[in-house]
């Protein structure tokens, strides 16, 4: 019986650990008109993540809009998964990002960055993945949805 739980709790510290790896990489908060606001992720590890039944967040204003990731979603090593949101949100100019497990963990949240020019400019992580938690990790440039971050 403690054999089965000790495998049951590694089990879940690696589940954790490779979700750890997962990051909000580029963010677009305030699209072009018509556009949907739209998160990044990226999986800086080096095994699959299964992110099935994760959500993200955008919170602009007094607002909050929700993405679901579908069942079976696999982010591969160094891949990317964009979620987009409802081409009907409202913006004010800028937001924060959030990203939680199933279970409802939190695993990544950016500050607040704003966006007043409604074009393909977004905030995104200089490199890929970068997370010192601090503003020098993100950069405002052009777009490079679901692919890698270039200044």
């Amino acid at each position: 019986m403690k054999i089965a739980l000790l495998i049951c709790a590694a089990l879940m510290a690696l589940s954790l650990c490779a979700a750890a790896s997962v990051v909000i990489n580029e963010m677009e908060v305030n699209p072009p008109e018509g556009g949907s606001d739209w998160i990044e992720l990226y999986n800086s590890g080096n095994e699959t993540v299964d992110i099935s039944g994760w959500t993200a967040t955008i919170t602009d204003g007094g607002w909050v809009g929700k993405m679901e990731v579908p069942a079976g979603t696999i982010i591969s090593a160094q891949g990317f998964y964009v979620l987009v949101g409802d081409s009907r949100w409202t913006h004010q100019d800028g937001g924060f990002a959030a990203l939680y497990t199933e279970s409802g963990l939190k695993v990544d949240e950016t500050a607040f960055r704003e966006d007043g020019l409604d074009n393909d400019f977004t905030w995104g992580r200089h490199p890929d993945g970068h997370d010192t938690n601090t503003d020098g990790d993100w950069g405002y440039a052009y777009a490079t949805k679901g692919r890698s971050n270039g200044l």
